[in-house]
């Protein structure tokens, strides 16, 4: 279960996620009781343990190093997608400068434990040319009119 605090955290931080700002709030953390909850994207709904996120974020929230703490991490990350989904491209493209057809997964960890799907990617590929946003080939072919498909 969340606290008033976490929740309070939560929408501050959706909010300034929402409008490009970061928000850090910190809680206090029980060493050995609680651990660090992180988000992070990355290019495939799967990994291994060597890959690095593209991005990450760390909300500053301590949970509980159990499954209780994984869900709240989950929900918490999942949220956090979902609320950046819209300015999402803009700021991956900022910051990778160039991709091409990268399909973020959202994925989430806490205390010592590995990185972990949280269930949620992209709808779309996302392609970046010097830091903005453009036409992936992909949706380029998928909407040709026929004739350009036949040529």
């Amino acid at each position: 279960m969340v606290s008033i605090r976490e929740l309070i955290f939560i929408c501050c931080f959706v909010f300034g996620l929402s409008f490009g700002q970061v928000v850090q709030i910190t809680t206090p953390v029980d060493v050995g009781e609680k651990g660090n909850c992180t988000c992070g994207g990355f290019p495939s709904s799967t990994i291994d343990g060597t890959v690095e996120p593209l991005l990450s974020q760390a909300p500053g929230i301590g949970v509980k190093c159990d499954d209780s703490g994984d869900g709240i991490c989950k929900s918490l990350c999942v949220a956090l997608a979902t609320a950046a989904e819209a300015r999402g491209p803009e700021i991956l493209c900022a910051r990778l400068k160039d991709a091409n057809e990268l399909q973020l997964s959202a994925f989430y960890k806490i205390c010592d434990r590995p990185w972990t799907y949280a269930g949620i990617s992209a709808q779309g590929a996302l392609c970046c040319e010097n830091g903005n946003v453009k036409v992936c080939p992909s949706v380029e072919n998928a909407t040709a009119s026929p004739e350009k498909k036949l040529e």
